[in-house]
């Protein structure tokens, strides 16, 4: 099983590629799946709080009622997976 870094490393490459390098994802989910991916890179923080930053993050623009549907499926599938992250972190 990979580690908690390389698990990060995927999901913020993942959300990269599926949301904040996508120009047919409007500006505002472009710009916070990079701010998202800012929080989850940035090692000079605790990891579960990396993680915790970046879920709000995500949180946040999946409640945005102008959010295309295939870009909500992926934050969803990415919030999943940093939750999944969090847990193995904080036990």
């Amino acid at each position: 099983m990979a580690s908690i870094e390389q698990r990060i490393k995927m999901t913020a490459n993942e959300l990269e590629g599926r949301l904040a390098n996508d120009n047919g994802v409007p500006r505002n989910i472009r710009k916070g799946a990079a701010d998202a991916v800012n929080h989850l890179m940035d090692t000079s923080k605790a990891t579960d709080l990396r993680i915790s930053n970046a879920i709000n993050v995500l949180a946040d623009l999946s409640n945005d009622p102008n959010i295309p549907m295939e870009s909500w499926s992926a934050i969803m599938q990415i919030l999943a997976d940093l939750e999944s992250i969090l847990k193995d972190v904080t036990n």
